[in-house]
């Protein structure tokens, strides 16, 4: 049996190293065909016919000219008029169009050029060298919006109309030879770009679209929707211990499995779905027409088509889904796929958001009717005794339900996809409220803010709290972003680039609840974290200052020897503190202190302790 298993495994990895071989191959051939992002069919037909009308307007304008007097006019004029004809159907119409039809108007458009060649241009070379100028639409249109080989197909038929116009009216090669050279220069240069512009949104490694390019193409595929009323579903996948693939085999061995991935997986789409590479092993598929239901029968055919085991969260459009929205609910069910040992396919389930008083849509008209409030629990400095900052936790006093629980609010919001929207409301509201109170005190306040793992896991996070930054007015210095060490995913290759980026700004990261997750040494050693929370569950069980607390000493040490500063939660005696203190723990907040309330509170000095502490501590009022 063992034997077996090693045999497949070795027969697999051989499939992996031939099959980016054939990738390659088959890339090779499809990129020839494979047209740039931007020529889609909503901005094909406003250049095509943009460009029909421009060509009859400047047709009609040239024979109304005094000098122009040419022999067809009857029949200048009628060309001239069917392109503004053509143009505004184009225009008007030219989205409910498939793209081959594009390449008939193409062609159709260098046989007129030809064509007002030919009847204009006769014994007039002047003339001639003006109109053939023409054909300049034609080489920046076909190297814009189509693929190589066929833009090659046009530019070539483009050359043998023009050589046989300028022969019919007198033109050598010599004399058209600087022009033709400047038509396809310009022509190479516009697809080069076209190009270099569409590698924006392509992943490198896999070809497929990127983040950036998922994001246009579900922008458009939803405007497709609410134009159509079709249905629409997304799929995120992540492939599951990835990391031990780069880990035991190294990473060229996971750049190939990831070749191998997107190689299998664009083979079964097709060209009106869009698989893209979003993230290190994280995908996403686009399916237009698809129901939830038949988007994870999809889903688990994808699945199974590779080797390497991989779980999938579903969701599907609804009306009033933004495309934030659609992802968060999508995301949310890939993470119930993942806590559910990976290996499946779990669809967003449209109930969460149907019963109970903590529903998103009731989440997203509580935070637009105002009935959340953010309130401030005082962090201490245990050395000074002094409150250096504070701890944002939301509220909500719903106007039926009355005060609702966090513990009931923030997991529904998980689940249903509503924590973005909230998160990023705390968030501000933090970063003013603390910005405010700074500038009215001229003293110094930093504010921790809880972020979800699915906001981390959103690319724009630390832009958008760089934003926030910036309209309250606040130093990134005096921000803190707490996640949850429970639900930190540390292997997630996007929660670290964000959480990199927040160092990069100057925000502080901490690990919130440390002890109740799974944190090796060796990872919390590489992860980009400034300071420890120790969870209330270890500070409760302290019943006497000089009680011996072996877990919280080894915390605190370890915190000491990674240069970590560490908040101990949950404070609420003087027992509790005075033995933090000692334990040498920098950081405590908790009730003993101050209880959460809405305004930032102010300080009052405190009597000295008579149990041997030697430091006065201070307690908010």
């Amino acid at each position: 049996m063992t034997v077996a298993i090693t045999n497949a495994a070795v027969g697999w990895r051989a499939v992996l190293r031939l099959a980016p071989t054939r990738a390659r191959l088959l890339e090779l051939r499809s990129s020839a065909f494979r047209r740039p992002s931007i020529g889609n069919r909503y901005i094909y037909p406003l250049i095509t016919g943009g460009a029909y009308i421009a060509g009859g307007l400047l047709g009609l304008i040239s024979l109304a000219l005094p000098l122009a007097a040419p022999l067809n006019k009857t029949l200048l004029v009628s060309i001239a008029v069917l392109c503004l004809v053509i143009g505004g159907v184009v225009y008007c119409f030219g989205h409910a169009l498939k793209m081959g039809a594009f390449h008939f108007l193409l062609a159709g458009g260098t046989v007129i050029i030809t064509v007002v060649v030919l009847v204009l241009g006769h014994n007039d070379p002047g003339r001639t060298v003006n109109l053939a100028s023409l054909y300049l639409f034609i080489a920046i249109g076909c190297a814009f919006f189509f693929g190589w080989a066929p833009a090659v197909l046009h530019l070539v038929a483009l050359e043998m109309c023009s050589y046989f116009a300028y022969r019919a009216v007198g033109l050598h090669e010599s004399d058209v030879l600087i022009q033709q050279g400047c038509l396809l220069l310009v022509a190479r240069s516009s697809g080069w770009l076209a190009r270099s512009a569409a590698l924006a949104g392509r992943d490198s490694l896999t070809t497929l679209l990127n983040r950036r390019g998922f994001d246009a193409a579900l922008g458009d595929a939803m405007v497709d929707v609410q134009r159509t009323g079709r249905p629409l579903s997304i799929v995120l996948f992540d492939l599951d211990r990835f990391k031990a693939i780069n880990d035991i085999d190294g990473h060229l061995e996971g750049d190939r499995t990831l070749r191998h991935v997107a190689f299998a997986w664009k083979k079964m789409v097709t060209n009106e779905q869009s698989i893209c590479r979003i993230g290190g092993d994280e995908y996403a598929l686009i399916a237009p027409g698809f129901s939830s239901s038949q988007a994870v029968a999809f889903a688990d055919r994808l699945r199974a088509s590779v080797p390497q085991p991989c779980s999938a969260g579903v969701a599907e459009m609804r009306e009033d889904d933004s495309r934030s929205m659609l992802v968060s609910r999508a995301d949310v069910a890939l993470y119930d796929a993942k806590n559910r040992g990976g290996n499946q396919t779990q669809q967003h389930d449209g109930a969460i958001d149907d019963e109970g008083p903590h529903t998103r849509k009731a989440l997203s008209l509580g935070l637009a009717a105002g009935e959340f409030e953010v309130v401030y629990q005082p962090i201490v400095e245990l050395s000074s005794g002094t409150i250096i900052g504070d701890e944002a936790l939301a509220r909500w006093r719903h106007p039926v339900h009355g005060v609702i629980s966090p513990l009931e609010f923030i997991p529904s919001a998980e689940r249903n996809g509503a924590i973005v929207e909230l998160g990023r409301w705390v968030l501000r509201q933090a970063c003013v409220d603390t910005a405010r109170h700074i500038a009215q005190t001229g003293m110094q306040r930093r504010v921790s803010v809880n972020a979800s793992v699915h906001e981390l896991k959103r690319p724009d996070y630390a832009e958008h709290l760089a934003l926030i930054l910036a309209e309250s007015a606040i130093e990134p210095a005096n921000l803190i972003i707490e996640v949850t060490e429970s639900t930190f995913d540390a292997d997630n290759p996007q929660v670290l680039a964000v959480l990199h980026k927040l160092r990069e700004l100057g925000v502080d990261v901490a690990i919130d609840d440390f002890g109740t997750g799974y944190s090796s040494l060796n990872r919390l050693n590489q992860l980009p974290v400034t300071m420890l929370k120790i969870d209330r569950t270890f500070i409760s069980a302290i019943q006497d200052a000089n009680a011996d607390a072996p877990v919280l000493k080894a915390i605190v040490s370890l915190a000491s020897a990674l240069q970590l500063k560490i908040t101990a939660e949950g404070v609420e005696t003087i027992e509790q503190a005075e033995l933090l203190y000692r334990l040498g723990c920098t950081h405590a907040q908790g009730y003993y202190y101050g209880r959460p309330r809405r305004e930032i509170q102010s300080i009052r000095a405190v009597r000295p302790t008579d149990h041997g502490w030697g430091r006065s501590v201070s307690r908010s009022a």
